[in-house]
């Protein structure tokens, strides 16, 4: 992907989060799938890797008629939940790809100190089944080597 692409990619992602922040919860709309608690933690080399991004993407259909994100962003103590309508709502049943991305800024999500190595849909760190409340075995990456 080249550089201007990603920042475009970037800036849009920043959009679409801010959105998700701020907007107040109305009620599930009709649209919306019912979303069920994902949860988990995770380190890198040891240490919680804060502000990193953790997204599951629906293998098959989408989530739902407008293709919402589930997507999480790491604590400081390296747990996370994942969003999908609203801040920690969690995420529709189904099979899941986790990818992750880890900004240098974060204001941007370009550069990812993990050199994109985790955040490929043909290679995800692996795959989640979503059918209920989800607790996530811990995912401790380790010998990394941060861009």
């Amino acid at each position: 992907m080249q550089a201007g692409r990603k920042q475009i990619v970037a800036a849009a992602w920043c959009a679409v989060l801010a959105l998700l922040l701020v907007s107040p919860g109305c009620g599930r709309k009709d649209w919306q799938a019912h979303t069920y608690p994902v949860t988990g933690t995770i380190t890198v080399n040891g240490s919680p890797p804060e502000g990193a991004m953790i997204k599951l993407i629906k293998l098959g259909e989408p989530v739902d008629s407008r293709k919402s994100d589930c997507w999480a962003l790491v604590k400081e103590d390296g747990s996370y939940s994942f969003s999908t309508y609203e801040v920690g709502d969690g995420v529709p049943k189904g099979e899941y790809a986790w990818i992750l991305r880890w900004p240098q800024n974060s204001m941007q999500l370009v550069p990812d100190k993990l050199g994109e190595e985790f955040w490929s849909l043909e290679e995800p760190y692996m795959t989640v089944t979503v059918d209920g409340r989800t607790e996530l075995s811990p995912v401790e990456l380790t010998n990394v080597k941060l861009k």
